[in-house]
């Protein structure tokens, strides 16, 4: 993940406790889940929900214009590769 799309978090820190009630239907399909990927419950939904808020806050962040100008030292590996393989 690009640290341009954590841009905008500036939270202050929190007690690291989220919680959810979920049926027991959906229970049932969490931690049959995670039983089948050999993960904790907590550690499957930590995984899927932070899969999840990463895919969201890099799609934001790409569809932001950023007012960025690279440096010359983040352009040099592609002004390398244009000169070995050329121009496309």
């Amino acid at each position: 993940m690009t640290a341009s799309a954590y841009r905008d978090l500036s939270l202050p820190p929190s007690d690291g406790v989220v919680g959810f009630r979920p049926t027991a239907e959906q229970e049932l399909v969490i931690r049959r889940a995670a039983e089948l990927s050999g993960w904790s419950v907590t550690e499957y939904v930590l995984c899927a929900v932070l899969d999840r808020a990463e895919r969201e806050v890099h799609e934001h962040a790409a569809s932001v214009e950023w007012e960025y100008e690279p440096s010359p030292a983040a352009i040099e590996p592609l002004d390398s590769a244009v000169r070995l393989y050329g121009e496309l």
